[in-house]
């Protein structure tokens, strides 16, 4: 039950075809087989009727009185011991007067017709202990006085033969159902794949939405469809005005916040100018700490959704931050190193992307020695540098928010934070490790769009 309330549409659908199928089919299966017995029988009560019409010909009685058959039957069963077609007339106080085939057995007749308009028609004991199916009829004959005496006569057949008839139509009516079952099945499967065919190219509609391939669900839907992508049209493009007042409210509360913390910077000064160090240690040490709180708080409301509707071009976002870290202290003597095919796009937004180059590039050049190296494999890209490197057990700790392994070393130590909290709101892994040039390697899961 829990699979049909979470499998695939397509596999309930089908699901609940073939037992749809499956059970009329057995319905029909059994209507079929009770409407042929039904023929069956009526079939072999028509030729019951036909030996019953040759036999009533040809009775009679003799000048004694006895009552003689001269009929010639058309089935050779009745003169046959045992043959399985029988003949038997009951006359009232009178011996009966039975076919060949019965041998020394007779028709105990349960209900006797009463009139000659009547015919009975039913399955009784016969010859040998076996069942039969009889007809039985009313007739009135005169005899050689002209008198009229009352006759039953009973036309019998063996029902295992009516019965044998029956099972061998059941055999090819069960193949016949199992290939009808099959075809229609077949059918509704197809139907179920053209008529879901609409889903799936939503489906993979919002999946080039999800990885960026394109800004908008689009193409042609069905009118069922067709309001969930409006929908979802819209969802979007509310989800990107949001960014954007998020972004420009940030933006606006960082440019609000710089003149307080400036006054606060050149009151710590003031203060250490006079004399005062305890209380411009303690202002610089909060101004620095609102600083990095609200570079932090920055840095995470210009992340964009996980859901990024957005590609950008990887190798000129590398070339422009490299070309910002040369200018930085000690970025003209590195020897950079980049390795990124032209045509590489991924799916992140702009801004993003930035972000994340410009704090793991950084990170290289700070504690770089010679070389920092930027490579992507079409899956991972990859910022290595040949600094000192990170002991294993402070990976993690560099992770977290204002940790800095080299205090001398300038900046608040957000870097990595930042790169940690973007890997977590695209969803991509991050990856820290020794690299083959002696420092760190930090890997993000960046796939190349197709």
């Amino acid at each position: 039950m829990r699979l049909l309330r979470s499998g695939a549409l397509r596999f309930r659908l089908t699901l609940f075809a073939a037992f749809a199928i499956s059970t009329l089919l057995a319905i029909a299966g059994v209507a079929f087989s009770y409407l042929f017995e039904v023929h069956v029988q009526r079939f072999v009560v028509g030729e019951l009727t036909t030996h019953f019409q040759q036999l009533a010909s040809g009775l009679a009685y003799d000048q004694t009185g006895a009552l003689h058959s001269k009929a010639v039957m058309s089935d050779p069963r009745f003169a046959q011991p045992m043959g399985g077609m029988y003949w038997q007339v009951d006359e009232r106080g009178q011996p009966s007067l039975r076919s060949r085939s019965m041998w020394d057995e007779s028709f105990a007749v349960p209900t006797p017709p009463e009139g000659p308009e009547e015919d009975h028609a039913h399955v009784m004991p016969g010859p040998g202990g076996h069942e039969v199916l009889a007809l039985e009829k009313l007739i009135i004959l005169t005899d050689q006085s002209g008198q009229e005496r009352r006759l039953v006569v009973t036309v019998a057949m063996e029902r295992a033969r009516v019965q044998g008839t029956i099972s061998n139509f059941g055999k090819p009516l069960t193949a016949g159902l199992a290939v009808l079952y099959f075809t229609l099945l077949a059918s509704v499967l197809l139907v179920i794949f053209l008529g879901l065919r609409p889903l799936k190219v939503l489906r993979e509609s919002v999946e080039a939405l999800r990885v960026g391939k394109a800004s908008r669900v689009s193409g042609e839907h069905p009118d069922e469809v067709s309001p969930l992508v409006n929908e979802v049209n819209a969802l979007v493009a509310a989800r990107e005005k949001q960014l954007e007042r998020a972004r420009q409210r940030a933006g606006n509360l960082a440019h609000g916040l710089k003149t307080p913390l400036t006054v606060l910077s050149a009151t710590a000064s003031q203060l250490e100018g006079s004399g005062q160090m305890e209380q411009s240690t303690q202002i610089r040490l909060a101004v620095d700490q609102m600083r990095d709180l609200v570079d932090r708080e920055l840095a995470r409301s210009r992340m964009a959704t996980s859901v990024s509707s957005h590609r950008s071009s990887l190798l000129p976002a590398v070339e422009r931050v490299v070309d910002t870290c040369r200018r930085a202290p000690r970025g003209d003597v590195i020897d950079w190193i980049v390795d990124i095919p032209s045509s590489t796009q991924v799916a992140i937004d702009g801004t993003d992307l930035l972000e994340l180059l410009g704090n793991l590039i950084d990170n290289g050049r700070k504690h770089a020695r010679g070389t920092v190296r930027v490579t992507h494999d079409g899956t991972q890209l990859s910022v290595e540098d040949d600094g000192p490197g990170v002991e294993p057990d402070k990976m993690a700790t560099i992770m977290r928010r204002g940790v800095k392994l080299d205090a001398l070393s300038p900046g608040s130590g957000l870097g990595l934070s930042i790169v940690s909290d973007l890997a977590e709101v695209y969803g991509f892994e991050l990856d820290l490790e020794k690299s083959a040039l002696g420092g760190l390697k930090v890997s993000v899961t960046l796939p190349a769009l197709s």
